[in-house]
């Protein structure tokens, strides 16, 4: 018996969706900075609201203190080699307004009288602001994105002067974080 005309098209259609899928798990693995992070370890904190991929060689820290809700995300430090850490933040009830993060930051330079630049960006699929500090102690990279209304999320890294863009696994960490409200 012969297939009908619809019925190869079908299975085209089937085969060819499998090999997109297949394609679409392995893109999934590699971050936008071309790393593959398919085999890091995964932290979730359903409190904070998120989880987020990093290297399994990392170390992951609770600091203590009265100051916002925080996780430190470190590389072992190595004699003569940047030291990778990144910091994640959450501040409970400070967009009382619970408006745009864009809105929300701009509202802030302006209570402090600060002209800081910063650009318009996702993280973990929200919108997102970006800001860049150049300092004596490094160059700051810092991402704000509004968690769940009124708590804002916060991403802080530091890096050398010397380094302007962010070193690639930063981009691959923060290409992996996810919200999960």
């Amino acid at each position: 018996m012969r297939p009908t005309s619809t019925g190869v098209r079908i299975a085209i259609l089937g085969i060819f969706g499998t090999i997109l899928g297949m394609a679409a798990t392995v893109v999934h693995a590699q971050s936008v900075s071309g790393i593959d992070t398919s085999q890091w370890a995964v932290f979730r904190n359903d409190k904070m609201g998120f989880e987020v991929k990093y290297p399994k060689n990392w170390s992951v820290q609770f600091p203590t203190g009265t100051g916002p809700e925080n996780v430190l995300m470190s590389e072992p430090q190595q004699p003569g080699k940047e030291h990778l850490v990144v910091q994640f933040w959450i501040q409970r009830n400070v967009n009382s307004k619970a408006i745009p993060i864009d809105q929300w930051y701009a509202d802030q330079l302006k209570a402090i009288a600060s002209a800081s630049p910063f650009t318009r960006t996702t993280l973990g699929a929200r919108p997102a602001v970006r800001r860049e500090i150049a300092g004596s102690l490094g160059n700051h990279f810092d991402f704000f994105s509004v968690l769940n209304g009124t708590d804002v999320f916060e991403v802080t890294i530091t890096q050398p002067t010397e380094r302007t863009s962010l070193n690639p696994i930063y981009d691959a960490i923060l290409s992996t974080l996810k919200f999960l409200n």
